[in-house]
């Protein structure tokens, strides 16, 4: 594979995320794998083993596509489900900070949480840039047998953009690979990278679960494309982050309002909310509140020109 950076990924710290391109022509790839980050995810609860494997899979998917769109700013994917999965949520960042949690319904524990089984279903990708603060968000309803098949709808849907998602989890592991026909004016460079895509999608298609979980990016490609052209980028890590602080959280609280918060601090001496992501106990007492209010007050007020 010419033009192939051989690095690997670090023995010491395998969590990654890594882009490739197929030289010459407009088909481009991803693949994420992610160990230590992904076990920090799924200690934060008690999560059954189903729910865990669909929250691995969604939070590699959320990688993925934070590295296939390479922008300052998150992405996040939230999927609804009612009963079984209430909420399954997972979130990246351009700096490949990861994080995620999952809700699960009392049957949860009995299903495949399969995607066709989950009646009423909806998936939320959520992008966010930092340099415009711009928003977008695109909904689809879940379909097909995996929640691959799931994402590559709403890529067909939401984007118009030929795309073939592998995705797998485990109790230590989650990991996924993207591969995506780059848009085009059309005529023969169209139909050429139409055919580069089919060629990359047949021999993915062949990808087992244990090589996705298990191998580094370079022996992956090499396994799949050791007769293509291939450009490897340099790793960039992923690490689970919380973006969680003591403001945001008082900045919750006074969303509440004043009298709902002192109620609660004058029945329980104090008043203890927990990040759901990170399990980061925050408390306030009484003076932390009226400080709390009192900002909120002072940036309320209008500003006397000086």
């Amino acid at each position: 594979m010419a033009g192939m950076n051989d690095s690997l990924f670090s023995p010491v710290d395998p969590d990654g995320i890594r882009r490739f391109l197929f030289e010459g022509a407009g088909v481009r790839g991803v693949i994420v794998r992610i160990e230590h980050s992904w076990q920090q995810i799924r200690v934060r609860d008690d999560y059954p083993d189903s729910v865990a494997r669909v929250l691995g899979e969604v939070t590699a998917a959320t990688a993925l596509f934070a590295g296939d769109i390479h922008l300052a700013g998150n992405v996040s994917v939230q999927m609804k489900a009612p009963p079984l999965l209430p909420l399954v949520f997972a979130e990246c960042t351009a700096e490949g900070d990861v994080r995620g949690l999952a809700r699960w319904g009392d049957d949860a524990r009995d299903s495949s949480l399969r995607p066709d089984e989950l009646s009423c279903a909806v998936l939320a990708i959520t992008i966010e840039r930092k340099e415009s603060g711009t928003r977008y968000q695109g909904m689809v309803p879940l379909e097909g047998e995996t929640f691959a098949r799931s994402f590559e709808a709403y890529f067909a849907q939401s984007e118009q953009l030929p795309t073939a998602i592998y995705l797998a989890s485990n109790q230590t592991t989650c990991a996924g690979m993207l591969i995506q026909q780059i848009p085009t004016e059309g005529g023969a460079e169209r139909e050429r990278d139409a055919l580069t895509f089919e060629h990359a999608k047949i021999l993915a298609d062949t990808l087992q679960t244990d090589e996705l979980l298990t191998l580094d990016a370079t022996e992956l490609l090499h396994r799949l494309y050791h007769e293509d052209d291939l450009r490897l980028f340099d790793a960039y890590p992923v690490r689970f982050r919380c973006s969680c602080s003591r403001e945001r959280v008082a900045g919750m609280l006074r969303t509440l309002g004043r009298e709902e918060v002192f109620t609660v601090l004058s029945e329980q001496g104090q008043v203890a909310v927990t990040c759901e992501f990170c399990n980061e106990p925050y408390r306030f007492d009484g003076i932390d509140l009226e400080q709390a209010f009192a900002s909120e007050m002072l940036n309320a007020a209008p500003q006397r020109a000086q």
